[in-house]
């Protein structure tokens, strides 16, 4: 049994995810793993900002064309844009108007085929244990094949926890994945027409009236979101996936700036800690912002936040000796006790009840681009890489 079939029994009651979802059901279970006596659950909420599949490339890319940016201790962006307006903007519209004028500005990032998209960023995500709750912070790097075939690499590993609004922090607390935890995926060598790639992404006309139509199509694909946020959802993604091109993520920035019903948040931080200027369009308990530079309105990164409490209860499937046994590698790989390991998966042999809480103002998940550049090629593996091939 493969660590996919491990993630599908885990959540088979919960609704089909992208491969997002799958990896952090995967890591609730090593977090699972890692805390005595209670299963540590990352929930990844649905959300309106589409995501494209693996076989796409510049997956969940989120900056608008930012080479090397200056991490301030005050948090700002250490470059500026001529010409700007001085006083702030007065609504989402001017906002999305003025980062578009900046993101124009920007150089180009033209990866050739062979070459990599290698992504920085800085993470942060909210993981549930049982009763208990807190925020993970981390680091993600990511290596994207220009041409959108071939093998790319996702890079991770955890920093630091902090409390959540409103919930108690797990005790134990789950032990952070501190050491860099590779996962190599196998793109398929037959991408559809409509696959989002880098080398696709990098011949599309600016015309808006073309993007627009390539929005309506890529929207139409998101059933299970509410038609009214379809289209905002689409235009979410395409900004996260145009790193290397700030022209065309310019146009889109014109493009959402026409979306009816798009609100400005005045303050948003970043999961770099940057204080930005905000969009957003308010989901049914959470709000998914882009954020921007407040003074010179580059692209920062989002946050998904959440506007109420929830909670939510579910029966997951039983662990079988096949679950038990791919978690305690895992986590034998990673310097756990697989004694300790195997006693504390005990108690998930049988089906119980877990609820899960996600408190009003939690960051669910967030990302803060700190770099974008080409690289030639892989850089050498981490210990114990997991291995994802996706079919054609």
């Amino acid at each position: 049994m493969d660590e996919i079939t491990t993630v599908r029994r885990l959540w088979a009651e919960v609704p089909d995810g992208s491969d997002e979802d799958l990896r952090d059901a995967r890591d609730a279970l090593l977090a699972a793993a890692r805390t005595p006596r209670s299963r540590a659950w990352t929930l990844r909420v649905p959300r309106t900002g589409l995501r494209i599949a693996l076989a796409g490339g510049v997956a969940a890319a989120l900056t608008a064309g930012v080479l090397v940016a200056e991490i301030r201790p005050d948090g700002s962006d250490s470059r500026g844009v001529a010409g700007l307006p001085a006083a702030p903007p007065a609504n989402a519209r001017e906002l999305l108007e003025r980062a578009a004028r900046t993101a124009a500005a920007e150089p180009e990032l033209r990866p050739r085929s062979g070459q990599y998209v290698h992504l920085t960023m800085r993470t942060m995500g909210y993981m549930n244990v049982d009763d208990a709750g807190m925020q993970v912070t981390g680091i993600e790097e990511r290596w994207i094949p220009a041409g959108g075939t071939g093998p790319w690499l996702r890079r991770e590993r955890q920093i630091s926890a902090a409390p959540a609004p409103g919930i108690a922090l797990p005790s134990p607390r789950p032990q952070l994945q501190k050491e860099p935890e590779d996962t190599l995926t196998e793109t398929p060598a037959c991408p559809s027409a409509d696959a989002v790639t880098a080398s696709l992404m990098a011949t599309w006309p600016l015309d808006e009236a073309w993007l627009r139509r390539r929005i309506e199509t890529e929207a139409a694909k998101a059933t299970a979101v509410p038609e009214h946020l379809r289209f905002w959802g689409a235009v979410g993604t395409f900004v996260r996936e145009s790193a290397f091109r700030p022209a065309l993520t310019a146009a889109l920035f014109r493009i959402a700036a026409g979306i009816d019903g798009v609100t400005m948040v005045p303050d948003a931080v970043d999961a770099a800690g940057r204080h930005g200027i905000g969009v957003t369009m308010e989901e049914d308990f959470t709000q998914t912002e882009l954020i921007f530079d407040k003074s010179t309105y580059r692209y920062l990164g989002e946050r998904t936040v959440a506007t109420r409490d929830r909670s939510r209860t579910f029966t997951p499937p039983p662990l079988t000796d096949a679950d038990i046994d791919r978690i305690v590698r895992d986590g034998v790989s990673t310097g756990m006790d697989a004694e300790t390991l195997r006693r504390d998966l005990e108690r998930d042999r049988k089906p119980r009840k877990v609820t899960t809480r996600t408190p009003k103002g939690a960051v669910i998940d967030s990302s803060a681009v700190v770099g974008v550049d080409v690289a030639q090629d892989l850089p050498s593996l981490a210990p114990h890489p997991s291995h994802v091939k996706v079919p054609c």
